[in-house]
């Protein structure tokens, strides 16, 4: 078998875990970009942050042991939740985008191994954006999901 990256494992082990999950039942989950012109109001992404700089996952190799088998890989997987909200409502908004986070935490803590495809998972780090639009407040919080796998022959 030829060397493999994790990650795209673990990327479909995300969206597969957010969609099943019940605390986000009604929230549109999205795998990666989208060209869906559909109007939605609140939404978890996986490995998209709707930003126009930055990447949406990074990988680090490095040698395992003194055998040189296998390689030691961890990579961080942006997510993002998005809500939008009528009106001026920000800290609606604002709490509702931390209540999907949570949602999502809890989703990866109930499977810390993204169905096999890692060793652990977790959230790693968020970031919040608040902006006021024509359609009322948008509330986001990117986060980063930090995974810890081998990779090898």
């Amino acid at each position: 078998m030829a060397w493999t990256s994790k990650l795209p494992a673990a990327m479909d082990a995300l969206v597969a875990a957010f969609t099943d999950w019940p605390g986000l039942a009604g929230v549109t989950v999205r795998d990666g970009p989208s060209t869906s012109q559909a109007a939605v109001q609140e939404i978890v992404s996986v490995g998209y942050t709707g930003g126009e700089n930055g990447t949406d996952a990074e990988s680090t190799l490095m040698t395992e042991g003194l055998g040189g088998v296998v390689d030691r890989e961890q990579f961080l997987i942006r997510c993002a939740t998005a809500v939008l909200v009528g009106g001026d409502g920000v800290a609606v908004a604002r709490r509702r985008a931390y209540e999907l986070l949570a949602e999502a935490g809890a989703a990866i803590a109930a499977n810390r191994q993204l169905g096999g495809s890692v060793m652990r998972a977790m959230i790693a780090s968020h970031a919040l954006t608040m902006d006021q639009t024509p359609k009322g407040a948008q509330v986001g919080v990117v986060f980063e999901v930090s995974c810890d796998a081998y990779s090898g022959v």
